[in-house]
């Protein structure tokens, strides 16, 4: 089936180079882009019971299922459907599996749990100072509770 090319700028910069093949019934902004204009969306993952009409999309579908709309892939659950396809286009040699990490800065990214990427006491005293190289490494307490709120999670141990 021909595809239509559309133009736009919604796309993020740091994504990569070339063409996004967008899934308007499965993802949230291309969704709002094909609704903004009036682009057909076909959904090509049906969930495995009746609580969304996949036809009749209010929003986009993000959840698993099985597949459809996807020729011979149809009925596959997701996850092998994505391998499969990648075989079949190794196949044709028309494409290949691979892996990219889009890590996009280091020190930024680190900071998931112990916050500054360079262990730092608050001293009542002197303020904040790097923690002396003797007490290095720092051992991390696991009594943390991960809430997802943008606090660093040490601030939930009692340790």
């Amino acid at each position: 089936k021909k595809t239509p090319i559309y133009i736009a700028n919604y796309v993020m910069m740091d994504y990569g180079t070339g063409a996004i093949m967008a899934v308007p019934a499965h993802d949230e902004r291309d969704f709002e882009f094909a609704t903004k204009y009036d682009i057909e969306i076909i959904p090509v993952i049906r969930p495995e019971d009746d609580s969304i009409d996949i036809n009749n999309l209010k929003e986009a579908y993000t959840g698993s299922g099985l597949m459809m709309n996807s020729g011979e892939f149809d009925g596959l659950e997701v996850q092998e459907g994505q391998e499969k396809i990648v075989d079949w286009m190794d196949s044709k040699g028309i494409g290949n599996k691979t892996i990219n990490y889009r890590l996009r800065d280091w020190l930024i990214s680190r900071q998931r749990y112990w916050g500054t990427p360079i262990p730092i006491i608050e001293c009542p005293d002197c303020g904040y100072v790097p923690v002396p190289d003797s007490e290095l490494p720092v051992v991390l307490p696991k009594d943390v509770e991960f809430t997802g709120e943008g606090e660093s999670p040490l601030t939930t141990s009692e340790s």
